[in-house]
């Protein structure tokens, strides 16, 4: 018996070792050092807001040619192509402040679209913002509606041919009042788009929009005042034309289930192009009309008509544009776009209709 007690007595000294293993030591405690660096960072990107979409579609023209249009070109324009590719970074430092950069990735390469500093004075309860920097022209409202939202491929034509790029750069002063019903904004800028880096004559240009809402009707006016500077065939080193437009704007959701209205008239002097040999501008009028139905949240029906005119004081000169749509939103981030334009110009009609089958993803 005492030789068993001994034989198991020996085994728990021998197996003790095994049993008592040391525990981990303890995880050091971080430094105050890398905690305020943590903290920096996670108080950097809840500031930081990072928002986008992506337009990829397919293009079918009927005034494509299947002929290479010089060495490096083509006349060619059925394709498939990223139409937009947008990254906004919003950067909120407080209240008062605001950062916003958005870059355009495209098939066509990298451009900038918005690149912007703003300041609102936190006294009133108008909020008065003052933005200086590259932004939307703040004329009438298709220009300011987002393309990701719109409801056809591309803005009116009398947008494109009168505000090209739909951004230029200068200085903003905006506002919110009167129950957030009425809104003004009012800019100095260049006078020459994003097309250039320089603006080429000394006079700015001033343009401005004010808007009121009573709920489920919108209306707004608009004005811009500017010139271009344009070589003439007398005159190299240029001569001033006016550039002019004034437009009104309305939007409404009517009573009928799921049916708005959306319509914009513009008129204004136009200069001419380069090498001219007219001592005015041209008088130009334009304009366009939406209805949107939507059925459900997945379908909408959209029709939009439009007409741009270069030149009121000829006739027959007007191109008006029918544009039916139809969008399929396949979840909350991402639509189907099927969009067909009938181009009709008042006289030499050519075949230039264009279809537009477009997958957008935002974000």
């Amino acid at each position: 018996m005492k030789l068993k007690m001994v034989v198991l007595v020996a085994a728990l000294l021998c197996a003790a070792p095994l049993l008592a293993q040391e525990e981990p030591p303890p995880e050091p405690m971080p430094s105050p050092e890398s905690l305020t660096e943590t903290k920096n960072i996670v108080d950097l990107l809840s500031k930081l807001k990072i928002t986008g979409y992506i337009q990829a579609q397919y293009l079918n023209d009927e005034a494509s040619v299947n002929e290479l249009g010089g060495t490096t070109g083509t006349r060619n324009r059925d394709q498939f192509s990223i139409r937009r590719g947008r990254v906004k970074f919003t950067y909120q430092f407080s209240p008062t402040s605001k950062f916003v950069i958005q870059p355009d990735v495209t098939t066509s390469g990298v451009v900038l679209k918005d690149g912007y500093v703003e300041y609102t004075e936190p006294w009133t309860t108008w909020h008065h913002t003052l933005t200086a920097g590259q932004f939307n022209w703040p004329f009438g409202f298709e220009i300011m509606y987002s393309s990701s939202q719109r409801e056809v491929p591309e803005r009116s034509r009398v947008y494109r041919m009168l505000f090209p790029g739909e951004r230029d750069r200068g200085v903003m002063l905006s506002g919110l009042g009167l129950n957030e019903r009425f809104t003004y904004r009012v800019a100095l800028v260049n006078g020459t788009g994003t097309a250039r880096s320089d603006d080429l004559n000394k006079r700015k240009d001033l343009l401005g929009r004010v808007g009121y809402s009573f709920g489920v009707l919108d209306v707004g006016a608009s004005a811009y005042r500017g010139s271009d500077l344009i070589a003439t065939s007398t005159r190299a080193a240029g001569v001033e034309f006016d550039k002019e437009r004034q437009g009104i704007d309305v939007q409404w959701i009517t009573p009928l289930p799921g049916l708005a209205l959306r319509g914009e008239y513009i008129t204004g002097r136009q200069a001419p192009a380069s090498g001219t040999t007219r001592t005015r501008s041209f008088d130009v009028r334009g304009w366009y009309f939406y209805a949107i139905q939507n059925i459900g949240t997945k379908h909408q029906f959209v029709v939009r008509v439009d007409e741009y005119d270069p030149d009121t004081n000829v006739d027959d000169n007007a191109v008006r544009t029918i544009n039916p749509t139809y969008i399929f939103h396949w979840d909350a981030n991402s639509k189907v776009m099927a969009s067909y334009e009938f181009i009709k110009s008042q006289v030499n009609d050519p075949d230039d209709n264009v279809f537009t089958l477009r997958y957008q993803y935002s974000f």
